[in-house]
């Protein structure tokens, strides 16, 4: 089973957002999208989640078009945890994770004890369960950040996407959240497809990464074969450097600071 999209093209008005758009991501796969500001990671993200219709090409959740789908219908199987948010009504945090449950409630039905009681896990999950009773606009932009990647986990997805999901964190909740997130992918088979602006984040947590420039696929596989200096050079346009850590792991420097 998979999240596939073949020859996908969006257009903003005359704007070529998105050229040629293929790629495959398997069950149980943290997928990194790296490239510049502007490269077109979140409008995938939102053609995925059915946010944005693309002007051409396919997008298969296992094996169903969800192009053709509903909003409630993808949302059963697709969660997203958005870059950008706005002050919301005056709810305690526990009920904003709750609502992740909404897809799966009947027209005027009520969360039940049980749709609480995933909230709950879905908060403990990320190391946020203190925050439940408190209000949701008051809290910092980090642990709101921990309560929507909560709410998106309740959903109890196959398939998550986050947009720039350490934006706001602290320097330990931007691992933590990552190694849960990867956790997910190995126990429960979740399918993850995350943009990143840092290669290094991506190099220790992502199993597949696609490079975007300009709108444009221009390297996608394994983090071995494609987190190089020569693609990360090319793609962020400055000579970056790969030094060695020890324990078979490297970091991405700009060549500008390792001389």
């Amino acid at each position: 089973m998979s999240l596939s999209c073949q020859g996908l093209h969006f257009y903003y008005g005359q704007h070529h957002a998105l050229k040629d758009i293929s790629f495959e991501v398997k069950d149980a796969c943290f997928c990194a999208l790296l490239g510049r500001n502007g490269s077109g990671k979140t409008t995938l993200l939102h053609c995925m989640n059915g946010i944005l219709k693309p002007s051409s090409g396919t997008l298969r959740l296992d094996g169903v078009d969800i192009t053709r789908g509903s909003a409630r219908e993808i949302a059963r199987n697709v969660s997203m945890v958005p870059q950008e948010r706005s002050e919301m009504f005056p709810f305690d945090v526990l009920d904003v994770v709750v609502m992740g449950r909404t897809p799966f409630l009947k027209m005027y039905e009520s969360p039940s004890q049980l749709d609480y009681a995933m909230a709950k896990k879905a908060l403990a999950m990320v190391g946020a369960e203190k925050l439940a009773p408190r209000n949701f606009n008051r809290i910092s932009g980090g642990e709101r950040q921990l309560a929507l990647v909560a709410r998106a986990l309740v959903q109890d997805p196959s398939t998550l996407l986050l947009d720039e999901p350490t934006n706001h964190l602290d320097f330990k909740n931007q691992y933590l959240l990552l190694n849960q997130i990867k956790t997910l992918c190995r126990k429960r088979g979740t399918r993850v497809v995350t943009s990143m602006h840092d290669p290094n984040m991506a190099t220790l947590f992502a199993d597949r990464v696609i490079l975007l420039k300009y709108g444009r696929i221009v390297a996608q596989g394994t983090v071995t074969d494609i987190m190089t200096e020569e693609h990360l050079s090319d793609l962020y346009e400055t000579e970056l450097k790969k030094i060695d850590i020890g324990t078979g792991r490297s970091v991405f420097l700009p060549a500008s600071v390792t001389t």
